[in-house]
């Protein structure tokens, strides 16, 4: 028969297990809920997370991404020109946080949220690019890969995802006062393989082609005001040819979007003649 000290040794080390177990923070996996299934967004289901332990950037050159270098592009009725990226670039303002609620959706560069990597939405910055953030209120500094576009609907500059924001020490209070700078491939002297990220292979997308026009200006305006219709990117482009013309797309569209409902509020502008574009 077991003796009774080596039941409370068995009885000790339960306990002891079951304790370690409880303080394991664990990442809040991807799952196929709709990106509005959250209504607020919300820090992860463990915000304890050790971001300390999330693999670092190695800054390298990239092709820019096939989605979301429109330029210009409009939103909200605001119209966007890319930053040229062979010029120094530097901002300060406010920064904020995205988490749960866009966890494992597609950016704007068509590659997928993770809210546990070091990455940014930035208005004008090509996709991707490096930038190093710095908290002003502590000094904290990350650097992270933008791979989105926003934010929209305020004055803040960038916004971080929450592992980014963690690590500058925001994720809790949701706003920073922060100075951003644009980095190149030869402000690192290391220049190893990246690893922290590989993008995937990007297939075609499908956008929402409302006309093409003779007049830069008179595109710019259509995009404009069906960027306030459809809240959505909208995108002009030029055609190569000796008369270009200034096609007006909307998109990319994405599985998330009621496509038909698009269609429908762009027809009652009096634009009838959209079509389907697979790019």
């Amino acid at each position: 028969m077991m003796s009774k000290s080596l039941i409370l040794l068995f009885i000790a080390v339960l306990f002891l297990n079951a304790c370690a177990e409880k303080k394991q923070v664990k990442r809040t996996p991807i799952t196929n809920e709709g990106r509005y299934a959250i209504e607020q967004d919300l820090a992860p289901d463990s915000p304890d997370f050790d971001v300390t332990t999330l693999e670092q950037w190695n800054i390298q050159s990239e092709p820019k991404s096939r989605y979301g270098n429109h330029s210009p592009y409009v939103v909200f009725g605001k119209t966007y020109y890319l930053a040229d990226t062979k010029k120094d670039f530097e901002q300060t303002g406010t920064a904020s946080w995205y988490g749960k609620k866009f966890h494992g959706h597609t950016t704007s560069n068509m590659e997928i949220f993770d809210m546990y990597k070091f990455t940014a939405a930035h208005r004008t910055l090509p996709l991707p690019s490096y930038v190093e953030v710095t908290n002003l209120e502590n000094n904290k500094k990350v650097i992270v890969r933008v791979n989105d576009r926003g934010p929209f609907k305020s004055k803040r500059i960038i916004d971080l995802s929450w592992a980014a924001a963690k690590a500058l020490g925001y994720d809790k209070k949701g706003l920073a006062n922060v100075h951003i700078k644009l980095l190149h491939p030869s402000d690192q002297k290391d220049e190893t393989p990246q690893t922290a990220n590989t993008p995937p292979k990007q297939e075609g997308m499908k956008f929402l082609q409302v006309g093409a026009f003779s007049q830069q200006k008179h595109a710019l305006n259509i995009a404009s005001e069906l960027s306030n219709i459809t809240l959505l990117p909208v995108h002009v482009t030029t055609t190569m040819a000796s008369s270009p013309l200034f096609r007006v797309r909307i998109g990319p569209l994405t599985e998330d979007l009621n496509i038909i409902d698009i269609i429908q509020k762009v027809h009652n502008r009096g634009f009838n003649n959209t079509k389907m574009i697979v790019d």
